[in-house]
C-alpha cells in the first residue's frame, strides 16, 4: 500500500506581544479578547506561555483612533506565546479590528533559552552589604517570652 504524505509540522517560533487596551473599554470584554487570542494561538498548533498584566499608563502622546478619538492612557497586556509563523498575521487583524485594543506589536523572541532563568530559591539569598533593612536587633526568641 502507497503510504499517506507525512505533512511536516510548521516550526514553533516565540514570540510576545504587547498590546495597549482603551480605559473604558470594559473588563469582560477584555478578558474575552484575551481569551480570543490564546484561542487562536493554541487552534493553530500553537502554545501560551504567560500573559502578563502590566497595570495602567500614560501615553507621552495621545493616542488617535478611528470611531474612538484621543486616548492619554490604557492598560498594556504582554503575551509570551510560540506558534507557527503565519500566527501573528491572524493575531494582528484580531487586534486591528477590535475597537478597544489602542496599540498592538507582536515581536519575534531571537533566543528562547532566555526567557528562562532557573532560580535555586523563591527567596534571593543576600550578604550583609547586600541587605535592604537593618537586622532585626529588637526580637526575643519565643522559648524567653513569659519567663
Amino acid at each position: 500500500f502507497p503510504r499517506a504524505p507525512v505533512l511536516a509540522r510548521e516550526a514553533m517560533v516565540f514570540y510576545e506581544t504587547l498590546l495597549m487596551v482603551h480605559g473604558k473599554f470594559p473588563a469582560s470584554e477584555t478578558r474575552l479578547l484575551l481569551r480570543e487570542a490564546s484561542r487562536l494561538i493554541v487552534e493553530r498548533d500553537g502554545a501560551l506561555f504567560r500573559i502578563l498584566d502590566l497595570g495602567w499608563r500614560n501615553t507621552a502622546q495621545p493616542v488617535r483612533k478611528k470611531g474612538v478619538g484621543h486616548v492619554f492612557y490604557g492598560r498594556w497586556y504582554s503575551m509570551t506565546w510560540g506558534g507557527p509563523p503565519m500566527v501573528p498575521q491572524e493575531l494582528k487583524d484580531t487586534f486591528q479590528h477590535n475597537t478597544g485594543v489602542l496599540r498592538h506589536i507582536t515581536l519575534k523572541i531571537p533566543t528562547p533559552n532566555k526567557m528562562y532563568n532557573h532560580r535555586s530559591t523563591y527567596y534571593p539569598i543576600l550578604t550583609q552589604s547586600q541587605r535592604l533593612t537593618p537586622p532585626l536587633t529588637h526580637h526575643v526568641p519565643m522559648s524567653d517570652v513569659g519567663r
